[in-house]
């Protein structure tokens, strides 16, 4: 048995919602499981996203997600069903979902304790439909990796990736789509160069 309490901050000087053109979002969580229950255990993240006009047609975006957990109490480390994970459309693009972390032996990712990622981006409007309000493209540079703790994170474990987005609020929803080339991918990495995901923040 488990009781989690759980508390959030957000600051919001985007211009708009959808399509952000300038302006800063921050969004800051934490969430502790109560002290006295079978798991003791506390996690934090913060993520930021900033978008800066560079022309009318271009906008340069830049986003970061760091966040940490760990046990308290009797429990020495987050319960497995806890660990962060990065990888995906919505991550780290050009690497399979929840893909970039330690693995187990059978070489499935665990997760982990520290999450990092963050991504530069320029935004603009698609060739084929440059006066729609309901599509964007973007070229990226992403880079993160999930690390075991704290003492364990290098920069040179970061996996980056480079490639084109796309963002279509569609009739059914929000859809995401990229194309992406890892640039410093190793050999048991889980690569996918094509993604795409309903549902996400524009």
């Amino acid at each position: 048995d488990t009781l989690t309490f759980g508390m959030g901050w957000a600051h919001d000087t985007r211009n708009k919602a959808i399509f952000a053109t300038r302006g800063i979002l921050h969004n800051l969580s934490a969430e502790i499981a109560l002290p006295g229950q079978d798991l003791e255990y506390y996690k934090l993240s913060y993520r930021q996203r900033r978008y800066i006009p560079l022309t009318k047609k271009l906008t340069l975006l830049m986003r970061g997600e760091i966040a940490y957990g760990n046990g308290y109490g009797d429990n020495e480390t987050l319960p497995f069903f806890e660990n962060f994970y990065a990888g995906g459309v919505k991550s780290v693009r050009g690497y399979s979902d929840n893909s970039l972390s330690a693995t187990a032996a059978n070489g499935e990712p665990i997760g982990g304790k520290l999450k990092t990622v963050g991504a530069v981006e320029i935004l603009f409007p698609p060739p084929f439909a440059a006066d729609s309000n309901a599509v964007r493209m973007s070229a990226f540079f992403d880079a993160g990796y999930v690390f075991p703790s704290v003492d364990s994170f290098s920069i040179k474990q970061l996996r980056g990736s480079v490639g084109l987005s796309l963002s279509w609020l569609s009739p059914v929803g929000p859809l995401l789509f990229s194309l992406a080339t890892p640039v410093n991918d190793r050999a048991n990495d889980d690569t996918q160069a094509f993604q795409f995901s309903l549902g996400g923040s524009f």
